[in-house]
């Protein structure tokens, strides 16, 4: 096995759910080439993954930039289909655990292989999986089920995990030191989340933060994100965290406002490195990512 291509087409959640999968492969497969095809929103998921040893990056046209058109757009990813034509692949994986024509015509434009995938009613696959092929119960440990067709001897599944650089670890321990004046036991409450029957209510966080801060040592810091809720007249976790703060009203607790998108999970990840506990009410798992 010299080369193995990767395909995941979803967003950051569900590139987070194939890191495993990554790790796995180079661990059964460490001499072989990885390269990974992933869209735009997901590619911080994976940057500084030692497991990649090529990465292709392609956006969607729903996704392009105000001075971007659709037209270029799609001629950059014919450019990428036809660099991942210039390699032959022993195996792609369609990592999406349920059937998507959408990866396959990925595979099919740059020219793949031997592919492994959820099995498609309409498309023949060298390697189909159904149903019962699956293992696990989790979108992790049914990516992670590709492995076993190109292995008998699947090793455990690892851990979710996001790489942060030394300059991202030490931009966190920064700005966690700054929060605060004197020094403490510092604990995370995220309070984002774009689905408003996923969020609790501010009186919810602010009766758990004033139980934290029972102990004089505790300090908290608050965590939001800008990118916005799925309601455009909603009136923005910023604003909420504005009420929030004025709840609690207590020089131990601090904002810690983080970027957007899958920056917010690097942010979350990095900070949670100098934090004894994460409370977080959403949809991702940030306590089950492990950072380098």
């Amino acid at each position: 096995m010299k080369n193995i291509l990767v395909i995941r087409r979803d967003n950051i959640g569900d590139m987070v759910c194939t890191t495993p999968l990554l790790e796995g492969l180079k661990r059964t497969f460490p001499d072989a080439k990885l390269t990974l095809l992933v869209n735009k929103i997901a590619e911080d998921v994976v940057q500084h993954n030692p497991h990649v040893d090529r990465l292709f990056v392609y956006k969607k046209a729903k996704h392009r930039a105000t001075h971007e058109t659709a037209l270029g757009v799609y001629w950059q990813r014919l450019k990428i289909m036809l660099a991942l034509r210039q390699t032959h692949f022993d195996a792609t994986i369609l990592a999406n655990p349920v059937p998507c024509k959408y990866s396959l015509r990925l595979a099919k434009l740059a020219g793949a292989r031997n592919i492994i995938g959820s099995a498609l009613p309409d498309a023949q696959l060298e390697r189909p999986f159904r149903k019962s092929d699956f293992r696990g119960n989790h979108q992790v440990e049914h990516t992670y089920s590709y492995l076993s067709a190109l292995t008998d001897d699947v090793p455990d599944v690892p851990p979710l995990r996001l790489y942060l650089s030394d300059a991202e670890c030490a931009a966190a321990k920064q700005r966690v030191a700054s929060a605060f004046p004197t020094p403490g036991c510092v604990y995370g409450v995220h309070i984002s989340s774009r689905s408003p029957k996923r969020r609790w209510p501010l009186a919810y966080y602010a009766a758990f933060i004033t139980r934290l801060l029972e102990d004089e040592q505790a300090r908290v810091l608050v965590f939001w994100s800008p990118q916005g809720t799925l309601d455009p007249h909603d009136k923005g976790d910023g604003t909420r965290a504005d009420e929030l703060m004025q709840l609690v009203n207590s020089p131990r607790v601090a904002r810690y406002p983080t970027a957007r998108y899958v920056k917010l999970w690097r942010d979350f990840t990095a900070a949670s490195r100098f934090c004894a506990a994460m409370v977080a009410r959403c949809t991702s798992p940030p306590d089950c990512i492990k950072s380098r």
